[in-house]
């Protein structure tokens, strides 16, 4: 049996000493508002450990920061040592910053990704060492790329995530969910903080398909592989409210600390499926109507689409007749 990892680390004056032993090394970067005001940046990040073998030396203060978590600090520099919370009384979240050895931390997993500023989410800092002049040197031809660079692309990724058109998600090797989008949440009615951390088919995949869901995630952990990677196709999937929303997926693989995880693109083809049910009642002789949204010359217009069987003299419908027509004559 192993022997369980103890995290030690301090506060920045070094009144305060603790050794824990380390639940996951997986740590939650919160941008909630408690933690962006406590620590003054955009937010804070918490590992979680096992509460019961926990051993301060030093003395701490405590202040309630909600009505479910407790915080404590150290009394001389105000460092954010700790957080309780009261719905999961065997763990404590220990802040990352604190460590004596930073390179323990494995991996990193948003909190409140909703309310990280935007100044943080879209904007990246110019990089300097302690030491350095106003002015950061220029990489040289051929040099690897620079934390900012990497900086950057994650700025943008966030940033293209936020504003896609089409939902987002991804989960962890374990089938958590890491990542969720506020075009997720428009498609699929859960917020990101009710989504974070769930199991993905617990959470919106039909119960005759979480059988083969789980499957399926035991061979990617297994192969790395599997039938649905690479590739588009329609499922339904389950909104919040408990009615079913047929999608379109595209998933991909995701290599990652502890073994593969997955992303994923959704798009609700709700829309797209109700005309073609509506056409295909047309090819059968019944004539419909619905009505679309163009967008002509910069402007949106709305056009009645009428669908009308094409009849043959001697048999059945052979094609369908298309017709456009203003939904509403004389605007401008």
């Amino acid at each position: 049996m192993m022997s369980p990892l103890v995290l030690r680390g301090r506060c920045a004056c070094g009144r305060a000493e603790y050794a824990v032993h380390a639940a996951q090394l997986d740590a939650a970067v919160c941008y909630c508002a408690t933690c962006r005001r406590s620590s003054g940046g955009a937010g804070m990040a918490w590992l979680t450990a096992d509460r019961a073998t926990l051993r301060v030396n030093g003395a701490l203060q405590t202040w309630r920061s909600s009505d479910h978590a407790l915080r404590q600090f150290c009394p001389h520099c105000a460092t954010q040592l700790f957080c309780l919370e009261d719905d999961a009384p065997p763990e404590i979240k220990v802040a990352a910053g604190t460590l004596d050895d930073q390179k323990l931390v494995k991996s990193t997993h948003s909190a409140f990704v909703n309310e990280r500023p935007l100044w943080d989410a879209r904007h990246t800092l110019a990089q300097h060492e302690a030491d350095a002049p106003s002015r950061a040197a220029e990489p040289a031809p051929g040099d690897a790329p620079t934390g900012r660079s990497r900086a950057e692309a994650d700025a943008a990724f966030q940033s293209a995530l936020a504003s896609s058109p089409d939902a987002f998600i991804s989960i962890d090797p374990d089938g958590l969910i890491t990542e969720w989008n506020p075009q997720a949440t428009a498609t699929l009615g859960w917020s990101y903080a009710e989504a974070i951390r769930r199991p993905l088919h617990e959470l919106i995949i039909p119960p005759e398909m979480r059988s083969a869901h789980l499957r399926g995630m035991s061979r990617l952990q297994r192969t790395g592989d599997g039938p649905v990677l690479g590739r588009r196709f329609e499922v339904d999937a389950i909104h919040k409210r408990g009615h079913r929303v047929p999608i379109e997926l595209f998933v991909a693989p995701l290599r990652m600390a502890g073994g593969t995880g997955a992303t994923a693109f959704v798009r609700d083809v709700s829309v797209r499926r109700a005309a073609e049910a509506s056409i295909e009642r047309a090819i059968g002789g019944e004539p419909v109507s619905f009505e679309v949204d163009l967008r002509l010359g910069g402007r949106h217009r709305a056009m009645t689409v009428r669908v009308t069987p094409r009849l043959d003299e001697h048999g059945p419908p052979d094609g369908f007749l298309i017709h456009l027509e203003d939904a509403a004559p004389g605007d401008p």
